[in-house]
């Protein structure tokens, strides 16, 4: 089993953040991430009011989302600022700017910026996105003392497998590993077809056919796991069902996958 599990912040963004914390609290989570960049956000006079919250339910925020490295050049200050509040360990960035330097240039300040509000940024690779690969992530990350976020699916969609998300494991740069599952094909349509599909589409572990079990054993066990299953068709669910269905899911596919006599 994994040292800690997550409810990520893409499995109920039809939910407040209070909402989140009790339902991940009640699924048995250790944790949760927050978008306080949208649907998740917080007004900073009640930044101590959650907190107290948070204490009470046994839970922390492991990460917020998102900082989004793109033409507008947004002021990440208000998120850092809440993250630390909060007492969250990581923010999660993307770049939309297809540039590798202007990406390490930014991404590199947004770390320091991290960093002294006693963070840490974690870069996450997608197919539209800079970088789009697990080698190229692995070197930003180094470039700008930053860490590296591994969503399975985009893992799997760009091509890549255990040998790849293995490799990226053993520098010590892998945060965590998101959770999902999904059919093996992707669907036609290039990149709008992915963002579509990673948006609404996605299934619980062990719902599809993903090599989860390969992914998985390629990783450290103690890897922190967040479940990341955004899925309009859950969204007719309770948030507190929806989490406990999902934390069964994930807690049975990790068994299967640290179970030595378990094939697939």
């Amino acid at each position: 089993m994994p040292s800690s599990l997550y409810l990520a912040a893409g499995c109920a963004l039809d939910a407040s953040a209070d909402e989140m914390a009790t339902a991940a609290a009640l699924a048995g989570y250790d944790g949760l991430s927050l978008r306080l960049s949208g649907e998740h956000s917080i007004e900073p006079r009640r930044a101590t009011e959650f907190s107290r919250l948070l204490d009470e339910l046994g839970v922390f925020v492991h990460d917020v989302e998102v900082h989004r490295i793109g033409p507008q050049g947004a002021d990440p200050a208000t998120l850092v600022d809440m993250a630390a509040r909060l007492g969250a360990r990581y923010v999660l960035v993307v770049s939309d700017v297809r540039n590798e330097a202007r990406t390490i240039d930014e991404l590199g300040r947004f770390s320091e910026q991290c960093r002294a509000a006693g963070l840490t940024a974690a870069l996450e690779y997608m197919a539209w996105t800079m970088p789009n690969a697990s080698a190229d992530a692995l070197r930003i990350a180094e470039a700008t003392d930053a860490a590296v976020v591994s969503d399975l699916l985009h893992h799997h969609r760009l091509g890549e497998g255990a040998v790849e998300i293995g490799a990226l494991a053993a520098t010590g740069r892998l945060a965590w590993v998101q959770l999902c599952d999904a059919p093996a094909i992707a669907p036609t349509g290039g990149n709008a077809a992915l963002i579509e599909e990673a948006r609404h589409r996605r299934l619980p572990p062990g719902h599809g056919e993903l090599p989860l079990l390969d992914l998985l054993r390629a990783v450290p066990a103690e890897t922190p796991m967040s479940i990341e299953v955004q899925s309009d068709e859950l969204r007719h669910i309770t948030v507190e069902t929806r989490a406990t269905m999902l934390h069964r899911a994930a807690v049975d596919t990790l068994a299967r996958a640290h179970d030595p006599s378990s094939t697939g």
